[in-house]
Parts: structure tokens; C-alpha cells; sequence
């Protein structure tokens, strides 16, 4: 199923949206009805407009000063040949300053330093440019929003008859069992992503509120792109602190690149207190179950594989409590 779904969601992930918007709605949906008086079907229009309007302006604010930032970073940031002259230049001070250090360590050095810092300056640049390639693609995303408005309104008015049909297929005590553990199910899983969500959004705020006060420019761009690399293995958010920090060394600016290693330091060890933690007692797992999936999924698969690892720990622990295992 996990891999059907993941494999798959190119092709329903309008529909996938629209039913979780639907079953976020629901409770708007039934407040409507019980408040105004009105049919299933009014207020599931107008629960779903409303929702699609507050995440349009919100998006839609966000996406311009996005693409603002983008391009102006864009255009600030050194190509290829300079990266390497930056590395080989910074190499030569080391090797003039030690004096004694070995000239054929600077030659296998080199390679590997030039290496990482053109793969992190790749991967920012991708990202950017996925950016601009988006707001320039909107009529495609239109196209999807608006198929996903449609889903939505039909999931959130007929979710009674959806809910109804499923759970027809069920004996009275498969009923039963199967209501527990999508009770059981949704408890934990909207605890799972809020716990991640609130890792991912405290890596954005940190790095906002650091960056702001280092008085750095596109200070936001710069932290949702640190919360996004927060998310991906083995990069992290030293995709982002790291050069950043080397580039404002170039300049002179030993303090702010200062700043940015201590921020850095800052952000990663807050992240590897909270994650376990926050995780582990959302989800009701020991803490040590939690880094064990977590280092095992990134090494068999990477951030799929993690995921898969959790969620599978999940589903154990909802069949668990309701006593079918």
C-alpha cells in the first residue's frame, strides 16, 4: 500500500488533497449546518470556498515575496568557476599560513571540497529555480487547485454516504474494530505530522529570527529553504548555513559568518533535542524506537525509507491499542 500510494500520487494527488481538505473541514462543515440552519450541500460550498480563499491569499502573498527573494538571490550567487576559485584561493592562505602543511593534502583536499560546495550550490540553485519555474507554470497549478476545489466540495458534501459505504462492507464487529482503529489511526497520524510540522516550522523561525537580527538579506527565502533542507537526509540545513557562512567570510564579514556557524550550532542541536522527543511523545513510542527508525529508514532508503519505518511503527501501535495484536 505504501508503495502503491507513493508511486501512484502523480496521478490522484488532487484527490488525495481534496479528501484530506474535506475531512479537515468536516467540523466547519457540521458547524455551518447546526449554526445557520442550511443543507449539507450549502455548507460544504461554502466551508470549501472559504478554506480555498484564506489558502489562496495566504499562498499567493507567500509565492511573490518568494519569487521576489528568488531572483534577486539568484542573480547574487557565484557560478561554478567562481566556487572553485573562492576554494583554491581560501587553500592557498591555509597552505601559506601553516607553512609547514603538506602540499599533497591541499591536491586530495581540493577535489572533495570543491565537490561538496558545487553540489550544495546545485541543489540551491534547483530549488530556486523549482521556485520560478512554478509561479511561471500557474496555469497548470490552477488547473490542479481547481480540480481539487471541485473533489473537495464532493467529498465534504457526500462524506456521510462515503463514511456510510465503507463501513458496510464490515460485519457489526468488524464495524466496531474498524472504527477503533481509524479513531485510533487519525489521533496518531495528525499527531505525527503536527509533531514534524512543529520540528520544520521551529527550524524556520529560528533561522527567521537569527538571520534578521545577522541583519542578512532575503532572510525569508533563506528560511523556508533551510526548513525544506531540514526535511531532506544527509543535506540538512548546512546546505544552506554553510555556504552562506563561506560566502560572508569571502566578503570580510567575519562576524556575521561567525554568527551563522553558532546559529547553525544552535538550530541542529535544538532540532536533535526536540525531534525524538516531540515525536516519541505524540506518538506514545519510546524515544529510542523513534531515532532507530529514523537512522535505519535513512540508511536503507533515505527520507522514503524513514517514513515508511515510522509508519509502520504506527500502524503497530494502533493495532496494538485496539487489541488485534
Amino acid at each position: 500500500m505504501f508503495i502503491l500510494f507513493f508511486s501512484s500520487l502523480s496521478y490522484t494527488l488532487p484527490f488525495v488533497l481534496a479528501f484530506i481538505i474535506a475531512l479537515w473541514t468536516k467540523p466547519l462543515n457540521k458547524y455551518l449546518q447546526k449554526k445557520f440552519k442550511i443543507s449539507n450541500a450549502i455548507s460544504s460550498i461554502i466551508s470549501t470556498t472559504l478554506v480555498f480563499s484564506l489558502l489562496g491569499i495566504l499562498i499567493s502573498a507567500v509565492l511573490y515575496k518568494i519569487t521576489n527573494e528568488a531572483r534577486l538571490l539568484l542573480t547574487k550567487i557565484p557560478n561554478l568557476e567562481t566556487i572553485r576559485s573562492y576554494v583554491e584561493l581560501y587553500l592557498n592562505e591555509l597552505n601559506s599560513f601553516f607553512g609547514q602543511l603538506d602540499p599533497a593534502l591541499i591536491e586530495k583536499a581540493y577535489p572533495q571540497l570543491t565537490a561538496m560546495l558545487s553540489g550544495t550550490f546545485d541543489v540551491t540553485v534547483g530549488i530556486l529555480n523549482t521556485i520560478i519555474s512554478f509561479v511561471i507554470g500557474l496555469p497548470v497549478a490552477l488547473m490542479i487547485a481547481f480540480i481539487t476545489f471541485l473533489a473537495t466540495y464532493f467529498f465534504s458534501k457526500d462524506m456521510p454516504d462515503i463514511v456510510e459505504r465503507f463501513y458496510s462492507i464490515f460485519s457489526f464487529h468488524g464495524k466496531e474494530k474498524m472504527h477503533s482503529i481509524l479513531k485510533e489511526g487519525s489521533s496518531m497520524i495528525a499527531g505525527y505530522f503536527k509533531a514534524y510540522s512543529t520540528v520544520i516550522f521551529l527550524t524556520f523561525l529560528e533561522t527567521l529570527i537569527g538571520l534578521s537580527i545577522l541583519g542578512i538579506d532575503y532572510a525569508l527565502i533563506l528560511s523556508i529553504l533551510s526548513a525544506i533542507m531540514d526535511v531532506l537526509p544527509i543535506l540538512g540545513i548546512s546546505a544552506v548555513y554553510i555556504p552562506l557562512a563561506l560566502y560572508n567570510l569571502y566578503l570580510g564579514n567575519t562576524f556575521v559568518a561567525v554568527g551563522l556557524l553558532i546559529l547553525y550550532v544552535i538550530v541542529t542541536v535544538a532540532r536533535q533535542i526536540i525531534e525524538p522527543k516531540l515525536v516519541s511523545t505524540t506518538l506514545d513510542i519510546h524515544p529510542v524506537m523513534i531515532l532507530a527508525a529514523i537512522f535505519i529508514g535513512l540508511k536503507a532508503y533515505g527520507f522514503l525509507g524513514m517514513i515508511f519505518l515510522i509508519a509502520l511503527m504506527v500502524v503497530y501501535k494502533i493495532l496494538s491499542k485496539v487489541r488485534i495484536l
